[in-house]
């Protein structure tokens, strides 16, 4: 398999590219989207196919139009889309500059344009459970592990999602779907984003559930989606707007971050990077409720009162390697990593958390007798500590 090399200084060489000329121009023709109507949110210069300048566009100028296309660097590998445009006159107007009219706009916390190409990637949080346990790429992705050994398959990039005031990117190691973004609906703590996908990637798109992307609307019978987004400190939720399910949690990283993370699995897990850290949560306030948009937070306490009566004192087993703390955080100390099977009491409903996507309590928990941690050594019985539920 080919490994993917200076990541980051490809990425530099693209924008380098971007001020002058680009190398392949991609316009999406047999997508038909609707037509929309966009207006300027600064002076701009409209391009040809080929990049050069032909026009200067004032502030506030509005527009209709359907066309979409992106811009590839395919002078090395792996290929980069680095700029996404719209149709303006017999020219293409960077979606950088222009947004909808009549509807709201992302804020600058969750966008992913140009000007925060480097700073800001929003990937699935499960990338940190590649990082501080036994898991792989191969058991998130089902591309990345039926296509490893092809040598023809590229291993480009890591899952993302892309966010603009009018496109929507969905990426995972290989491939790409673009969502023309139709209207932005704000809702108190939540935004509603309401977009098509382009007609040729209807097929595809529900391949992204076999990619750790959960509740996905079905678009293999239409086009029309509506997602609902919220951002909280350096966490991002996405869920399906039509049942309202969690599709999945996305942390931010930077793209320094993502060149360790690439280089780790084409090592085949064997050279983790010194600097390829987790990315611990830091959240600004409680996760709101997708369907009002306001802090959930009489419905966590409910949630949390069921859990406690269900398993309060009960004996449960250990599904899969469970690191066994001293306290209610992952950074508190490891006491052990109890092996699957390993049957524990649970003594102490603790406090909520989301780790990884998913939310869960941490409970304090009783190791009992016959315990092993997971090189097969004996854990004694009675041992205490806390572990996520």
């Amino acid at each position: 398999m080919k490994k993917t090399a200076l990541v980051l200084a490809l990425f530099i060489v693209c924008f380098l590219v971007y001020a002058h000329s680009w190398d392949e121009f991609n316009e999406m023709k047999y997508s038909k989207f609707t037509e929309k109507i966009y207006k300027t949110v600064r002076k701009t210069n409209s391009y040809d196919e080929y990049g050069k300048i032909i026009d200067r566009v004032n502030y506030d100028q509005r527009f209709e139009s359907s066309k979409f296309a992106y811009v590839q660097d395919r002078t090395d590998f792996p290929v980069v889309t680095f700029d996404i445009f719209i149709g303006y006159k017999d020219g293409w107007i960077t979606t950088d500059d222009i947004i909808l009219v009549d509807s709201d706009t992302i804020p600058d916390s969750i966008l992913t344009t140009r000007k925060y190409f480097f700073e800001k990637k929003w990937v699935p949080s499960w990338y940190n459970k590649i990082i501080h346990s036994n898991k792989m790429l191969d058991d998130y992705s089902e591309r990345y592990k039926n296509n490893k050994t092809f040598e023809e398959y590229y291993f480009a990039q890591i899952h993302n999602i892309e966010f603009r005031n009018t496109v929507l990117v969905f990426l995972d190691t290989d491939g790409e779907s673009y969502f023309s973004i139709k209207n932005i609906r704000k809702k108190n703590n939540v935004y509603y984003i309401y977009c098509e996908l382009a007609k040729n990637a209807q097929a595809f798109f529900n391949d992204f559930d076999k990619e750790s992307f959960n509740n996905l609307p079905d678009l293999r019978v239409r086009q029309d989606a509506i997602f609902i987004v919220e951002p909280n400190g350096n966490r991002l939720r996405l869920y399906n707007g039509e049942n309202y399910k969690l599709i999945v949690e996305l942390m931010q990283v930077n793209q320094e971050w993502i060149g360790l993370m690439l280089k780790y699995i084409n090592s085949e897990y064997k050279n983790k990077p010194s600097n390829l850290k987790v990315i611990e949560e830091k959240l600004e306030h409680p996760w709101s409720n997708p369907v009002t948009g306001l802090y959930d937070t009489s419905v966590r306490s409910g949630e949390a009162a069921a859990f406690s009566n269900a398993v309060l004192k009960k004996t449960m087993s250990v599904k899969e390697n469970l690191k066994l703390r001293s306290g209610e955080a992952t950074t508190t100390s490891v006491l052990a990593v109890m092996s699957a099977g390993t049957r524990v009491k649970i003594l102490t409903l603790g406090k909520q958390a989301t780790i990884d996507g998913i939310t869960s309590n941490w409970v304090q928990v009783e190791v009992q007798a016959g315990a092993k941690d997971r090189d097969g050594k004996p854990i004694a019985a009675g041992t205490r500590g806390w572990c996520f539920g």
